[in-house]
């Protein structure tokens, strides 16, 4: 049995359970925001045996003996049932639920696991990201994270007027019940007259590199699937290809020499990681430059454009690593 752990609305995790229903293979998906309303747990212990059953009515229900590999893919918080009235007693509920949560990956953490939860948080950190990809030997861009207005001015003088703004973590900002999103762009003078504001919050910035094209890696076990963003052929995709223009951005498959293929390799053993997808840059003189590693990356747009088998990889690794 295959667990994979997830939301209601993940298209990704639909295409990789249709893989694996074509080839009968038993799968149980845990959508985390129904539990605990609409899905039932209960954890028994005796002198011979200790197990735990999950549950959804009308659906199915799969001992935890029985799942031998698991997908960490997009869990959401759980959603508390309204009957409780009060926020405290709201917050007890979602606390209990959430250290029950957590005490279940780690009662199934001699399993299989794309990617071990811990292991996604751990190798989250772009401060890390960097020393790692550093260390191994990926070229990388001079980075600079600080709070202090006068580092940020300084800094753009030693990369002569040529840096880039990021952030440090998802980049999306609720205002009045809609979602904004923080794309990276490059700092101008009128920029810098603002820097001060720094102040009021880590912020992340990295010399600017000039593009080529930039390639999103995604690596499944010991699988490298690259494909090519040809982000600069349009203004709207320059600065961060995240701002799609799929009309005028070419994908298309891009073939990595072995030796960066190694370095994304060992970067995952050292992470130990067995999904990633990693964002390069190749440059106008054919050099690769390290930009960051998610341990949860999107890949599925990739797919649709290109024919990758991504997903078909995801299923057989789940199907392979469950065997053995």
């Amino acid at each position: 049995m295959i667990l994979i752990v997830t939301n209601k609305i993940d298209p990704h995790a639909d295409v990789v359970i249709s893989h694996l229903t074509n080839e009968s293979v038993p799968v149980f998906r845990f959508n985390t925001e129904d539990f605990p309303q609409k899905i039932l747990f209960s954890w028994k212990t005796t002198q011979s045996a200790i197990d735990g059953v999950v549950k959804i009515p009308k659906v199915g229900e799969v001992k935890l003996s029985q799942i031998k590999s698991c997908w960490y893919r997009r869990p959401e918080p759980s959603i508390i049932s309204s009957d409780l009235i009060t926020e405290q007693a709201k917050e007890f509920a979602e606390d209990e639920s959430k250290v029950l949560l957590k005490g279940l990956w780690k009662f199934l953490s001699d399993r299989f696991w794309i990617n071990y939860p811990s292991k996604i948080r751990e190798a989250e950190s772009k401060l890390y990201n960097l020393k790692l990809a550093s260390k191994i030997g990926f070229f990388i861009p001079r980075t600079l994270i600080t709070n202090n207005s006068e580092e940020v001015k300084d800094f753009f003088k030693e990369c002569k007027g040529e840096i880039i703004n990021k952030v440090l973590g998802k980049g999306q900002v609720e205002y009045l019940k809609d979602y904004y999103f923080v794309y990276a762009h490059k700092i101008s003078l009128q920029d810098l007259e603002k820097i001060n504001s720094v102040v009021y919050s880590p912020t992340f910035f990295q010399e600017y590199i000039p593009k080529s094209l930039e390639i999103r890696v995604t690596v499944v076990g010991k699988k490298i699937f690259s494909c090519e963003i040809h982000s600069q052929d349009s203004e709207k995709t320059r600065e961060d290809w995240r701002q799609y223009d799929f009309d005028n951005v070419l994908h298309r498959l891009h073939k990595l020499p072995r030796s960066i293929e190694i370095l994304c390799l060992k970067m995952m053993e050292n992470l130990e990681l067995n999904f990633s997808t990693f964002d390069l840059i190749l440059t106008p003189d054919n050099k690769y430059v390290f930009l960051e590693l998610n341990p949860n990356g999107q890949w599925l747009w990739i797919e649709n454009l290109t024919g990758l088998p991504i997903s078909e990889a995801v299923a057989e690794l789940l199907v392979k690593q469950g065997r053995d």
